[in-house]
């Protein structure tokens, strides 16, 4: 018997006793790499955006002409003028009054609420970057990645792996060729990811995969500012993603949008994308936000005071977003790939 002094046991004594608690909350449900950390960003006046992309130079209209021959005039510069419009996301939350006032001395409530609130809303736009799709999904959608590539069809800028093979590093090369004005990085899931590792790392593409030529040349590692080991393919960083997942095959390709795996075969996703500011003719990838009080402010925070029939106050976040593509040629795609071996 343990003799604790004055209480019959430990169980006896420990009802008189609290345990100490933390504030905060320590992160578990991680997804690594969201879109929207990498993303240049700027903020809009109006709830919509036009910007006008280039049809054609006009080389054709440059003329050769002989000494003293009458010269002609020529006007043929037209514009494909592009319109996207912001979308609102919004979380909204009660804020008891009666947990606040018993819980105020252990954590700042409606601050780990804000957090946690921020957190949600940055991760659904990371998923609603790539997966929306005004076209199938709804007015209440903007266009993500998978619906702006799906325009480039038949194009070496949206091109179909197969839906039977590994990654092909052909496609790879040829849609980043395709990426005139270059590409920065390479995003993809961590599953197709892996299978570049094991390419360079561990058994080589003759071991992975039959019939395959070529060496690894293309495929080296480097270090990044923190000094961690990052995959390159022709000098582009591969950046492994957590929100590109496991996807149905043969969708996302003109009669529909790119849909999460229910059943049958896993496919997956790569995209090559080149940032940019369009607010400043640059072509690349952006997004753009508004409707904000002050400048900067990514989120709108509306606080309820008191809540009609609750003993609560509230607290709303709301923010008005859509992802700019300056330039067609800054984004590439390649879409139904197997979790199998790399090909050449």
């Amino acid at each position: 018997m343990t003799v604790v002094g004055h209480w019959k046991n430990l169980t006896e004594a420990k009802k008189l006793t609290q345990s100490v608690l933390i504030p905060g909350v320590i992160e578990e449900d991680i997804k690594r790499n969201n879109l929207m950390d990498r993303l240049p960003a700027a903020q809009s006046t109006g709830q919509s955006i036009k910007f006008n992309r280039e049809v054609a130079c006009i080389e054709e209209d440059v003329n050769d002409a002989e000494i003293g021959e009458e010269l002609s005039w020529s006007s043929s510069v037209e514009y494909d003028q592009q319109e996207v419009e912001l979308k609102r996301c919004y979380v909204q939350r009660v804020l008891d009054d009666f947990i606040a006032d018993v819980y105020g001395n252990v954590n700042d409530y409606e601050a780990i609420k804000l957090w946690e609130m921020k957190k949600g809303m940055v991760r659904k736009l990371g998923d609603k970057l790539l997966y929306d799709d005004i076209t199938y999904g709804g007015s209440k959608q903007f266009d993500g990645l998978h619906a702006i590539a799906a325009l480039q069809t038949g194009t070496n800028l949206d091109i179909d792996n197969g839906g039977t093979a590994g990654l092909s590093l052909h496609y790879l090369r040829s849609m980043i060729d395709a990426m005139k004005h270059g590409c920065d990085i390479l995003y993809m899931p961590g599953e197709i990811a892996q299978r570049l590792d094991e390419a360079y790392q561990e058994r080589g593409f003759t071991q992975l995969a039959t019939g395959t030529a070529g060496n690894l040349s293309l495929i080296t590692v480097g270090w990044d500012d923190m000094g961690k080991r990052v995959l390159f393919f022709d000098g582009i960083p591969i950046v492994r993603t957590d929100f590109l997942m496991a996807e149905q095959i043969n969708t996302g390709d003109g009669s529909d949008a790119r849909a999460k795996w229910t059943s049958g075969d896993k496919q997956y996703s790569v995209f090559g994308i080149k940032f940019g500011d369009v607010f400043n003719q640059e072509p690349g990838l952006m997004l753009a936000f508004g409707n904000t009080e002050m400048v900067g402010q990514f989120y709108k925070i509306v606080p309820f005071t008191q809540l009609e029939d609750y003993d609560a106050s509230g607290l709303r976040l709301v923010s008005y977003v859509a992802p700019l593509l300056g330039s067609k040629l800054c984004l590439g795609r390649i879409f139904d790939i197997e979790d199998l071996a790399v090909t050449a």
